[in-house]
């Protein structure tokens, strides 16, 4: 596709967007309708539309100040202004392309080229009304964490220390055209510089060889003090994700059980567990009634705002409300105290979110903390967003009796 016909297709998905329609279920029926789109070009749109939502607020700001419409057309339009792209190329008129720039457009990109990119007003790319809660938790982090929350994700992998390791994956990358590099802050962590398109296309990964997966993620599960052989039970499972890596970090060495209140989820879960060579058990609403006090570990990667990933994930963070976030933090009291009957004397509970908000991190803890004096809080865990990795916070909280 011509970079004209890409504008034109971000512009559709973004307009969609603007009106509510959920990003994800836009860009696959985009996908759908366009099947002649081949993968470089639909990662090509997509990079388009997750760059401008990282930063949708500077745009919308100035096109308030302005007093032009919020629309696909004028989001992709200060997009190319911003990252100095030639107009020219994109805006063409042609068949599939966005019409010419019409006047007040060619006279802003003009004004906006003098200034060499200067004209854009630095902001702060969140909601407003989170705009306190953030300053109050990240203090002097803050300015910081804004601006890496407007760039790109980095993108690694985990190696699965049940079928591979570290030098075989990275030769492998290296036949595929894939450059990695070792992570210094994981043991079986490697970097992936350069364009990760291909990552999942590979042999390797099809047979469990490695997984997609954020260093900093890997960090948190690493830390954890899970020893072999015990019983282990990921809450919210998901896709599976947390469970696999602490299956790979203990060889196999387990019993590993999923549940998720949302089981279409699982699905997911089951076909990575395949792929990887662990086995995991299912439990259904119904038999956890039967496992009261019957794990050594539960991992409670529990619902919250996103907010560490949402450089990953920019459209989250358009589509938080305060009424929303208050759905957040019950539902994250409620999972606590759902699972804390299920575990041993002794043994732990590990709250983790991927959130950077003291509200659905520490005041959580303490709170369940100063209702539930049985437990106690062994240690904790900020691993703060960075060039690296995105944002978790851990709770390690242990059983007394």
């Amino acid at each position: 596709m011509r970079p004209d016909a890409q504008a034109n297709a971000a512009i559709s998905i973004l307009d969609s967007f603007l009106v509510g329609e959920n990003l994800n279920s836009v860009l696959s029926r985009w996908a759908k309708n366009n099947r002649y789109a081949g993968s470089s070009d639909r990662e090509s749109i997509r990079n388009i539309v997750f760059d401008i939502l990282r930063v949708k607020k500077t745009f919308t700001r100035i096109l308030e100040k302005e007093k032009q419409p919020l629309n696909g057309r004028a989001l992709v339009f200060l997009y190319s202004v911003f990252y100095s792209l030639p107009l020219n190329d994109i805006f063409t008129g042609r068949k599939y392309g966005p019409d010419k720039l019409n006047i007040y457009e060619r006279e802003f990109s003009g004004v906006a080229m003098e200034k060499n990119g200067k004209g854009f007003e630095i902001v702060d790319n969140i909601p407003d009304f989170l705009l306190d809660e953030f300053k109050s938790s990240l203090g002097s982090k803050f300015n910081n964490i804004m601006r890496l929350l407007e760039r790109r994700a980095p993108v690694s992998i985990r190696v699965n220390a049940l079928k591979s390791d570290i030098s075989s994956i990275l030769k492998i990358l290296s036949l595929e055209g894939l450059e990695g590099k070792k992570s210094k802050e994981v043991r079986y962590g490697i970097e992936i510089i350069g364009n990760p398109r291909r990552l999942k296309q590979i042999k390797a990964f099809k047979d469990g060889y490695f997984e997609v997966q954020d260093l900093h993620s890997q960090k948190i599960i690493e830390e954890l003090p899970i020893n072999e052989h015990t019983k282990i039970l990921d809450y919210c499972a998901g896709a599976g994700g947390k469970i696999l890596s602490i299956a790979s970090l203990l060889k196999g060495n387990g019993e590993f059980f999923i549940h998720d209140v949302d089981e279409r989820k699982l699905i997911e879960a089951d076909l990575r567990a395949e792929r990887a060579g662990v086995k995991l058990k299912r439990l259904t609403i119904e038999n956890l009634q039967k496992h009261y006090s019957a794990y050594d570990y539960i991992l409670a990667d529990v619902p919250c705002s996103g907010s560490g990933a949402w450089r990953r994930n920019p459209q989250q963070k358009w589509r938080i409300t305060p009424a929303s976030l208050k759905e957040i933090l019950k539902r994250q009291i409620v999972i606590l105290n759902e699972v804390k009957d299920l575990i041993k004397k002794n043994g732990f509970l590990f709250y983790i979110t991927c959130s950077l908000l003291k509200m659905e991190n520490e005041e959580v803890i303490d709170r369940f903390l100063i209702e539930n004096q049985n437990f106690h809080l062994f240690n904790k865990r900020n691993v703060i967003i960075d060039k690296d990795g995105d944002g978790f916070f851990c709770a390690m909280i242990q059983k007394k009796n």
